[in-house]
């Protein structure tokens, strides 16, 4: 573990810890969203509405265009969207309440990283 965590606290370790769960049991959805839309539009990162639920279940979601990221994003955001390999791997913005987010790029080789 790098040192960086080691210093995040408990409720934001926790929290992590609940996202990438999240995210693993919606994989396969979450990747095949996020290649079909590299494909179209390049590369850039699926943001999902985490304070919305459809009532036919899930979350809204859609994919923002590098542009997009570059324009409005934060560096840790940016920086995952210019470094993430299309081909096995998708970044992943999780919208959350108080204008909260938090970002992961996910790797499908390691599963998350």
């Amino acid at each position: 573990m790098s040192p960086e965590r080691c210093n995040i606290p408990d409720w934001a370790r926790q929290e992590r810890q609940v996202d990438l769960a999240w995210v693993r049991e919606n994989l396969d959805v979450f990747w095949i969203s996020s290649w079909l839309a590299f494909e179209d539009i390049g590369r850039g990162a699926l943001a999902i509405d985490t304070t919305v639920q459809i009532p036919e279940g899930g979350n809204p979601f859609g994919y923002l265009s590098q542009e997009i990221i570059e324009n409005e994003g934060d560096e840790d955001t940016k920086r995952k969207v210019r470094e993430y390999d299309p081909h096995n791997e998708f970044v992943i913005v999780l919208l959350k309440l108080e204008e909260k987010s938090s970002t992961y790029r996910v790797s499908l080789q390691k599963r998350l990283s």
